[in-house]
């Protein structure tokens, strides 16, 4: 078992790791060509899959999918790795940020894409997501922030399985059902315990730290 470990570890160190570090100043062009196809990749073996199913359908599973893994990562570096995002130091990103920046990086460039070629989404959710693409590209282009950023990427996508669900649940008949209830409370609560607790707080601490700079306050 020690040598198993100690084999994944030369592994993680020699191939995965030189490609999720770079220097401060620059932008990891091929690993954000990867994210993005791969989530493209992923979006059509959801059409094969639920190939009677509309575009959208295929596009809300990869954005659950997103949601979840954003939101499961994100809260391992808050609450297991840190450091606490409410210093507001500004600190060099952590691999494991930018394993979320690429991630988040690359669905937004292929959902903007599809909002912007498929989809019929409003001009408030393309705001949204080329706003999510200047923050996420900034920290990523700095190496920093990666505590704070990550953070919002907490609060933002924890909701996000969420509202999805309640989509499928409404396209299927199913939203007044208990489950239905059961996700809008679940729904509310993470979204109101966030955004009125942490989410402030958060908020309160990067308008008043000196070390943070006028563009990521913004």
């Amino acid at each position: 078992l020690y040598t198993i470990k100690f084999e994944l570890m030369v592994v993680w160190k020699e191939t995965v790791l030189p490609y999720l570090t770079w220097e401060s100043g620059s932008m990891p062009y091929p690993q954000l060509i990867l994210s993005a196809t791969s989530w493209l990749c992923l979006y059509k073996l959801t059409r094969k899959v639920w190939h009677n199913q509309s575009p959208e359908y295929c596009c809300r599973i990869v954005t659950f999918f997103h949601g979840l893994l954003v939101t499961a990562i994100s809260a391992f570096i808050q609450f297991y790795i840190g450091p606490a995002p409410w210093a507001c130091t500004g600190d060099q990103n952590l691999p494991i940020h930018n394993v979320v920046f690429l991630l988040s990086l690359g669905y937004f460039l292929f959902d903007l894409s599809w909002c912007c070629l498929v989809g019929s989404e409003s001009a408030t959710m393309l705001a949204h997501h080329v706003v999510s693409i200047a923050g996420f590209s900034y920290a990523t282009y700095a190496h920093k922030y990666g505590a704070e950023v990550t953070a919002v990427a907490l609060g933002g996508e924890i909701t996000n399985p969420m509202v999805q669900f309640r989509w499928f649940l409404k396209h299927h008949g199913h939203y007044d059902s208990w489950i239905g209830k059961i996700n809008d409370h679940l729904f509310v609560a993470s979204f109101g315990l966030w955004r009125f607790g942490p989410g402030s707080y958060l908020l309160y601490r990067l308008l008043q730290c000196d070390e943070v700079e006028l563009v990521m306050k913004a």
